[in-house]
């Protein structure tokens, strides 16, 4: 590897270290596990996305809800806050208005407030409640005048010309801890390395293959188990590739329907590997033939990456 790549190499794996490191310190920014659910709260200030927007129009309140904090500000319709109620750490959070009170809800509990000032009312079992377990978050483009839309950190009100209005605000910074943008570094730095590794082996495999065949474009191995071997690390690569691109067009047109098929590719991939990589060391390859196997046993493993990655694109675009 050339000093050049060397030092791409490495600022390919402080770009993906660094991703991570600044997902993971925003979760933890955000997630709150508020035992004082009782009182009503000072204003929430992290950089967690809006999970939904509530309005009560009798009230002329807007509630602005926040999944990782299980959190709730309120603010006036002109944007002024008014209250804020924070629960225990709960696990797919809901947020509901119903008979004039806030509820804030997972599978299991249920915290009650009085919608008007968020005094606590009580903790309930959410199986003993009617609950409806949907959020108000569908995309539109056609804004009625005086309903309120929401994107991940603003809330805005539309007006009578169709124009929107900020009534809540975030400032921009909040996206350097956005863990969709974290992710996106993430994959970036991983490409990075991923393809430094891949031209490295190509140019090996390369250059073994034109040592062993010059005048000829294919490999022939003579172990009849590595020869196996390679067929395997070649379909598999190829059915990542197919696999990665159907699940980002999916997730663009059919709300990511694939991005579950992860889950068998996965466990195929690990179970697979365990049995493939047993066998390896129990064959006696040629240097050249080891190399061979390495291109595509590296090829294989970057192809899975990039279908594992192309789930979180897919979900992003769903």
């Amino acid at each position: 590897m050339t000093s050049t790549k060397r030092i791409l190499f490495v600022v390919f794996i402080l770009i993906f270290l660094t991703g991570i490191a600044i997902g993971l310190i925003g979760r933890s920014i955000c997630t709150r596990d508020n035992e004082n659910y009782q009182k009503v709260q000072v204003e929430l200030f992290a950089p967690d996305e809006i999970a939904t927007v509530l309005h009560d129009e009798d009230l002329h309140q807007i509630y602005v809800c926040y999944n990782d904090a299980s959190y709730v500000n309120v603010y006036s319709e002109e944007g002024r806050f008014l209250w804020a109620v924070s629960t225990p750490y709960l696990r797919n959070v809901y947020f509901e208005l119903s008979n004039n009170q806030l509820i804030v809800y997972n599978s299991a509990d249920a915290y009650i407030y009085d919608s008007s000032n968020g005094t606590f009312v009580e903790k309930k079992k959410s199986d003993d409640i009617d609950l409806i377990y949907d959020w108000e978050n569908e995309y539109t483009d056609k804004f009625q005048n005086g309903e309120f839309y929401f994107d991940t950190y603003q809330v805005y009100k539309a007006q009578e010309d169709g124009s929107l209005t900020t009534v809540v605000a975030r400032p921009w910074w909040y996206w350097v801890f956005n863990f969709g943008v974290c992710w996106c570094v993430s994959f970036v730095g991983a490409i990075g390395m991923g393809t430094i590794i891949f031209l490295e082996k190509r140019k090996e495999y390369r250059k073994t293959q034109k040592a062993i065949q010059p005048s000829k474009h294919s490999i022939v191995i003579e172990n009849r188990k590595a020869r196996f071997i390679l067929k395997y690390f070649r379909i598999t690569s190829i059915i990542h590739v197919i696999y990665a691109v159907l699940d980002i067009v999916f997730g663009l047109l059919l709300n990511g329907i694939l991005c579950i098929g992860i889950l068998p590719l996965a466990i195929h991939f690990i179970i697979s590997n365990i049995v493939i990589w047993n066998m390896l060391d129990h064959i006696r390859l040629t240097e050249d033939e080891q190399t061979i196997i390495d291109y595509w046993k590296v090829c294989e493993i970057g192809t899975f990456i990039i279908a594992f990655l192309s789930v979180i694109v897919a979900a992003m675009l769903a």
